[in-house]
């Protein structure tokens, strides 16, 4: 009876290691917020292109936005905020 709890512990203690814990959920477009100082945002339905891709879009309510040097950019996709970030004097058009 004992060899029996024990290994009935042990298949439960390795089944819960084993077990997979489930992706993390996608990161999340959030609309862009304009704090206090910074240029308005970029409205809905703006035809631009994207700094960092070239790629034309138009802005819409999940566009990611964000502000450097006192000018606001927006981003075609979730990707290109980033990169803006690492080198923004490569993509930022004075």
């Amino acid at each position: 009876m004992k060899s029996f709890s024990l290994v009935l512990v042990s298949s439960l203690l390795l089944a819960c290691a084993c077990a997979k814990a489930p992706p993390p959920a996608p990161a999340s477009l959030t609309p862009a917020v304009a704090s206090a100082g910074d240029p308005p945002l970029i409205p809905i339905g703006t035809k631009m292109k994207c700094p960092v891709s070239g790629d034309p879009f138009t802005v819409d309510e999940k566009t990611q936005q964000l502000v450097y040097q006192g000018k606001r950019y927006a981003f075609c996709c979730s990707d290109c905020p980033p990169e803006f970030r690492k080198h923004p004097e490569k993509f930022a058009k004075k």
